[in-house]
């Protein structure tokens, strides 16, 4: 998808950006593409491609909720999507990206920098261990993280009451959702809606949900990394 069709793209699709910097994503795309030499960031390197698969699936879940001014955390952010391209179509809301592989935080500081996205803060390390940080975002999000209930597990904490998770999810995503069924009710979450996209140059099918935090997270969640692998909720 060409860059200058990514606007009316997110317009059709229900999320309004008329003023998103697409020189800024032009760049994103180069260092991604640059960096990628370097290290194992994304196997969808090639201008276009990124645009539609990283760029637009990153804002299609805007659809969902108004995020501004919200503080939001990107679970497993890997090479900053969708968080570091939330942060810079949201000037407003305060980004935190967390990813457990210590070396790809390289790439995201020279993208904050080169790009100028004051308002993205980054964690290095595991999500089940910020304990410092629990109930305080406005939304939880993450793309191909985990599963859902595991994603659930180590997200539901972070959110605040009244606060909202996104599930970022593909053509089966329905399907996903029902694994999460269980564990919504043990979490504190309540179903809000779902809304289906597809991506216009590849047809790809995308399912972005969206989940309220209607109840606190009892105090034992999440369980380690072990635990709740071998027994997801």
């Amino acid at each position: 998808m060409k860059i200058e069709n990514l606007i009316p793209e997110l317009k059709k699709n229900g999320v309004e950006l008329p003023n998103l910097d697409l020189g800024k994503l032009s760049q994103y795309a180069a260092l991604l593409k640059e960096w990628n030499e370097k290290m194992n960031l994304t196997s969808i390197v090639e201008f276009e491609d990124v645009v539609e698969k990283h760029f637009l699936d990153s804002l299609l879940p805007c659809a969902l909720t108004d995020l501004n001014g919200k503080a939001i955390v990107d679970i497993g952010s890997g090479a900053g999507f969708p968080g570091m391209v939330l942060a810079l179509a949201y000037p407003s809301c305060q980004v935190t990206l967390v990813d457990a592989t210590k070396k790809k935080f390289a790439f995201l500081e020279t993208v904050k920098e080169t790009l100028q996205i004051p308002n993205v803060s980054f964690k290095i390390g595991r999500v089940e261990d910020m304990k410092e940080e629990r109930e305080t975002f406005d939304v939880v999000i993450s793309r191909g993280f985990a599963s859902v209930p595991i994603f659930l597990e180590v997200g539901a904490p972070l959110c605040k009451f009244g606060g909202e998770m996104i599930l970022m999810k593909g053509a089966k995503g329905k399907d996903e959702l029902k694994d999460g069924r269980n564990a919504m009710d043990i979490l504190g979450l309540r179903y809000g809606k779902g809304k289906p996209a597809t991506l216009p140059t590849a047809g790809d099918i995308r399912w972005n949900f969206l989940l309220n935090k209607v109840k606190q997270t009892p105090s034992k969640y999440p369980r380690d990394w072990a635990k709740l692998l071998k027994h997801p909720l």
